[in-house]
């Protein structure tokens, strides 16, 4: 049997198989990443827009004094103490618990029977923070945990005495299956 002139030699059939191996990992490789990249990209946008619903939650009471929060928003009257509240966990954290609370929220799995703000208010907070949820949040909620500190005259402590009220804003969401949750605190001083 003659011999290839020197330059002319192919490649066999294991160097082809090799070669074909190498090149299905990297392009396996590649397509992950931008599969995961997408989901990243997703999940930024669906966290950014909970934090833009956080906000602006934060932004509507931020101009309100005590009675406004209390008595029109919220239907807490000035005598009312808080009670001990504890959220639904989310996966993988432990349920959060508040010892002196009002709990306001738009998801009526948290609250048994919610305020009349969502069923008979139009223009009240919970049916207008339900209306920001629309459309860019899957199964989303907003929970509002009002609770009164420094009380000097009442143990415990009442809302209408307290000379600060913290608000905890709660957004939730599902996502790939999963609950999410973006927390906002703020402080208001009476």
């Amino acid at each position: 049997m003659r011999r290839p002139a020197r330059g002319q030699n192919g490649y066999n059939l294991v160097e082809v198989i090799i070669a074909l191996a190498v090149f299905g990992i990297v392009a396996i490789t590649i397509f992950t990443l931008f599969v995961m990249g997408r989901r990243n990209i997703y999940s930024g946008k669906q966290a950014s827009q909970a934090v833009a619903i956080g906000t602006q939650v934060l932004e509507d009471l931020a101009p309100l004094n005590k009675k406004m929060i209390y008595n029109a928003a919220f239907g807490i009257a000035d005598t009312d103490t808080g009670a001990a509240v504890t959220l639904p966990k989310i996966s993988g954290q432990a349920a959060p618990t508040f010892a002196n609370a009002k709990i306001r929220s738009t998801d009526p799995n948290i609250v048994a029977s919610p305020p009349s703000d969502i069923s008979t208010n139009p223009t009240g907070f919970l049916t207008r923070w339900s209306g920001l949820l629309t459309n860019k949040l899957t199964n989303p909620s907003v929970t509002l945990v009002l609770i009164p500190s420094q009380d000097l005259t009442n143990s415990p402590e009442q809302f209408g005495t307290s000379q600060l009220l913290q608000i905890r804003v709660f957004v939730r969401w599902t996502e790939t299956g999963r609950r999410r949750e973006v927390i906002l605190d703020t402080v208001k001083a009476y």
